[in-house]
C-alpha cells in the first residue's frame, strides 16, 4: 500500500507534463498566423544533403499562448550547394 503513494505523484506529474504541450498545427498556404515572439525554430541538419525536410517553430502569439506550427523546407544542404 505505501508503494502506491510513492507511484503516484509521478503519474500524475507525467499527466501534467503531457497536457501543457501545445498542440501542434500543420501549416499550409494561406494559414493565418499570430506571431508576436519565436521561441524556437528546430530543423535537422546535415549541410551534405539538399532535401525536404520537417522544421518545427515554436512561438508565442500575442495573447501571450505558446503555439507550435510544423512545415515543409529545404534542408541546409540545399543552401551551401553551388
Amino acid at each position: 500500500m505505501k508503494l502506491s503513494y510513492l507511484v503516484l505523484p509521478f503519474c500524475c506529474a507525467a499527466s501534467l507534463a503531457q497536457a501543457a504541450e501545445p498542440p501542434v498545427q500543420q501549416y499550409h498556404y494561406g494559414l493565418p498566423l499570430d506571431i508576436a515572439k519565436v521561441i524556437s525554430i528546430d530543423a535537422p541538419y546535415d549541410p551534405y544533403v539538399c532535401e525536404i525536410i520537417d522544421a518545427r517553430m515554436t512561438y508565442l502569439d500575442s495573447a501571450g499562448e505558446t503555439r507550435v506550427v510544423t512545415y515543409r523546407k529545404l534542408s541546409a544542404g540545399c543552401l551551401l550547394k553551388t
